[in-house]
This record gives C-alpha cells, structure tokens and sequence, in this order.
C-alpha cells in the first residue's frame, strides 16, 4: 500500500472515531428505555393472530406476534425497546401494512380489516401521524400528473403541448416545495429521515437553464455532490428499512467515479463510519466484499483486496478460519499483479526471428533450450508493453495468439511492443513453440520464455493462458486478462487521452 493511501486510510480512520464517539451518544440517547407498547385495535377481526416484522434492508424480520381477543384489540409489548426503522403489521399475504418506528415506540393502531391500508390510524405517534399526510399528499398530486400527462400523446398544436408542460412543471414544483417545507418543519424527527432518504438529488432550476437543461453531466456532478445530503448511511435506522441498499450500492456504481482509487476512498468512508453499530459494520462489510467480489469490472479486483486486507481478514471474526487462510492465500497470489502495481519484473529469454527458422529445418536447434538473450520486463523502452501469456497446445491460446499478432501490426507505429511469452519450459514445449511461431509467421515481435524457472507463473499467477496484461512506460500495470481486440481499444484510448492531456 502506497504511503499516500495509508495517510488517507488513517485520515479516514480518525474521523470516524470522532463521528462513531458523537453517534454512539446520539443513539444511546434515541432509544425509548420504557421499550415499546403498540395497541392494535383492527375492527373485523377476532381471534385473529398479527405478526409484527421489521425490514433489515430488503428482508422481512418477524420481531413478535399477537393474538387479537374477541373484539379485533390486543398489545404488542416488551421492555426492550425497537431498533428504529420501517416495520409492518402482517395478517395474510392480502392484509399487511407498513409503519415507522422511531423515538415514539408507545402509540396505538386503529384501522378495519376490510380496508386495512386505507383506514389505518396513528395516535401517538408523530412519525406515523405525518408520514401518513405526507404519503396522502404525494398520491394526490401523482394521480392529478398522471391525469395531465395522459393528455399530452392527443395533443395537436405545440401551445396546447408548452400548457400540458407548464402545469406539469407547476405539479412537479408543487411537490418539490411540500417536500421542502416537511423538511424544514419537522427535521429532528425519524420520518423527515426516512422520507429524505428517499428522495433524489435534483440540480436546482437555475443552474438547468437554457442550453444547459438537458446536460447530464451538471445533473452527475451535483448528484456526486449532493448525494449525501439527505441520506445518511450511519443512521442505523435505515438500515431496517428496504432503501438502504439500494441506495448504498447506487452510490458505489453510480454516484462515485468508477475508478478504483476513487471507490477506495467511498469504501473506506463508508466502512470507517458504519463502525458505529455492530450490524451495521458487518452489514456494509458483507455487502461491499461480496459486491466487488462478484464485479465482472476490469479492476474492481483492486478495490475488493483493498476490503479483504484492511476489513474483512482482521474483522470478519464470523467466517471460518478456512476461509479466511483461502482469502489471505489469494491475497497473496494477486497483490502482485493488480491493476496499478509495477509489474513483477521477471527475467526471461528472448528468441531472434532467426532461430525459429533454422529450427524448421534442424532438429537439434529446435531442441536447443540454450539459445537466445536473457533481459528483464522493465528493460523494455515503450509507451505501453503488452506480455501475452500463452501455450502452443491451448485451443484459445491457438485463435488469440494469431489474433494479438495482427493487433501488434497496427499499433507498432504507436510505440507499442509486446512479449509473446511462451509458458511451456520444456523441450517439448519449445519444438511445440517453434512449430507455432512458424507456421504463423510470429517472426516481428519479442518471441520469448524462461527455459529455467517457472517464477513467473506464480508472480503473475498463471492458473490458465492465454493470459494478456498491458504495461504503461513506467511498467504498471493499466490492464489485464482481456482479449487481443479489447487490448487495442484500451490503448488507442490510452494515447488518445494523453495527446488531448498534453499542453
């Protein structure tokens, strides 16, 4: 790890300490010490059994149950109090409803089991009281923009439209500003939380005006700058609630520039603070790792080493130490060979376009491990290398090596050199070798291996060829384990980019 990466892991590090200390104090005070009372009083039912449930993101918690006495009432009652969040009353697939749960935790819940959803009524809850408006308000004016837009499509002349879109306009604007003023109203309560976690980052008229209206980068860039805004990711709260993840992996694919350095930087902030509270850290550990994990992203390998070396091997103390020496093992196989580490700086034997042809016609010079000049990978002067990785008996090693030596023909010119590094060090492999080069004609390009040692697999960790990685001029690695033409794309953007960066 770079020392500039380390300043920031400890900056990162200590700012979460001063934010986990603040939290700690927030929460520890939040929670109800009487723990929770919920009377229910649902007219219609009698006998019937309620099950009271909590989201932990996506997922539905069954917390406790009730059975209701004859006339539809009963209590739900302990003396721990809820983890605040979004939970929900459960009577069958058909009759559920969902409700806050925040610093008030005694209240009680009327509503008439033939219109469950639509007659539920909060009494001493404040949270549920306006979450219940405010959801009434947002249908109102959803089904009045529905009604307006449906017109638009029998519309005929563009001033009947322009009206259509200025009373769009003016709804859109209506909501926007009810929504402003329930935040600035009532914003020490969980429900202004919740609600303005769900709500978006939209860039403020005036900076949409003119020309500039149907520019989507102003849109990114103040959704990156604004995304945090109203969503906090260490309100424990939301993590019960189904928001949560979609908003956490949103951010990581979506609102942080996807390159790894920078979604090392979103990690660290976002594992560093969710140290706050025990579900929370494992939550947001489990998640990250198995999301870039699963990456099928050109180095997003970076980023889920970066979790496995500073979170999960020292804090992941519910995984198995099988798994986690299976961890460390690949750690250690792939550090090496991540995307913007030196590459590993191997010696190997380079073979000049000479010797294969001799070899086609003597046996004993094709079997000859002893010819050629030895040099290192970072011996190599070029504005990008590509070292190819390959076997002479492989089936895709037979159509990509072909493959890569045409895209070698186009971008010679462009100081591009590649090494065509043959894996198989016997003597068998080398006639194999010499065969292939010949039959090809791969004469114009680096032809070498290393006839006496086998390093080189193990600090590229070479478990299958063909295996391609590409070296800037100062020999790091900028990409690897992509095809012959995806290897050309990736460096015809490379030059392009440094020829526009150049003064």
């Amino acid at each position: 790890m770079s020392d500039s990466k380390k300043q920031h892991l400890m900056y990162i590090r200590q700012f979460a300490s001063c934010l986990i200390s603040s939290l700690i104090l927030l929460v520890s005070t939040g929670l109800n010490a009487q723990g929770y009372r919920i009377e229910m009083d649902i007219k219609g039912l009698s006998g019937d059994t309620l099950l009271l449930g909590e989201y932990f993101t996506s997922r539905m918690v069954p917390k406790d149950t009730l059975i209701l006495d004859k006339n539809g009432t009963g209590v739900f009652e302990k003396e721990t109090a809820f983890q605040g969040g979004l939970y929900l009353i459960y009577i069958s697939p058909e009759k559920y409803f969902d409700f806050l749960i925040g610093d008030d935790q005694q209240f009680s819940i009327k509503a008439d089991a033939a219109n469950l959803a639509g007659s539920v009524k909060f009494t001493g809850s404040e949270d549920n009281h306006l979450f219940q408006e405010y959801k009434s308000f947002l249908q109102k004016k959803r089904i009045e923009l529905t009604g307006v837009q449906s017109n638009l499509s029998s519309l005929s002349s563009s001033a009947d439209s322009a009206r259509v879109q200025d009373k769009v306009e003016e709804i859109n604007l209506e909501m926007e500003t009810y929504m402003n003023d329930f935040e600035m109203q009532h914003n020490a309560l969980f429900v202004n939380k919740f609600i303005g976690a769900t709500r978006e980052p939209f860039p403020p008229k005036e900076l949409l005006n003119g020309t500039r209206r149907h520019d989507d980068s102003i849109r990114y860039f103040y959704q990156k700058d604004h995304y945090l805004d109203r969503f906090d990711p260490f309100d424990v709260r939301l993590l019960h609630t189904p928001i949560y993840e979609g908003k956490i992996k949103n951010y990581i694919d979506k609102v942080i520039v996807q390159h790894p350095d920078s979604i090392i930087i979103a990690v660290d902030f976002l594992l560093e603070g969710a140290k706050i509270d025990e579900d929370l850290y494992r939550y947001m550990l489990i998640t990250l790792f198995n999301h870039f994990a699963e990456s099928k992203i050109m180095g997003m390998d970076v980023v889920y080493f970066h979790i496995a070396e500073y979170y999960y091997i020292p804090d992941a103390t519910w995984s198995s130490s099988d798994f986690l020496n299976k961890l460390k093992e690949n750690l250690h196989k792939n550090k090496s060979t991540l995307i913007g580490q030196k590459a590993p700086n191997v010696n190997l034997r380079k073979i000049q376009a000479e010797h294969f042809q001799m070899a086609a016609q003597h046996a004993a010079i094709k079997k000859d491990p002893h010819i050629g000049e030895d040099f290192f990978i970072h011996d190599i002067e070029a504005s990008f290398t590509i070292i190819y990785f390959w076997e002479g008996d492989c089936g895709h090693c037979k159509k990509s090596t072909p493959a890569l030596y045409e895209v070698y023909s186009r971008l010679k010119e462009k100081d591009v050199k590649v090494l065509s590094v043959h894996a198989v060090n016997s003597i068998t492999g080398k006639e194999m070798w010499v065969d292939f080069v010949n039959e090809h004609g791969l004469y114009d390009w680096i032809n070498c291996w290393s006839p006496y040692s086998n390093d080189f697999r193990k600090l590229y960790n070479l478990q299958s060829y063909p295996q391609l990685f590409i070296l800037d001029r100062d020999k790091k690695i900028v990409a690897k384990r992509v095809t012959p033409e995806q290897a050309e794309k990736i460096i015809n953007n490379l030059i392009a980019i440094e020829s526009k960066n150049k003064p």
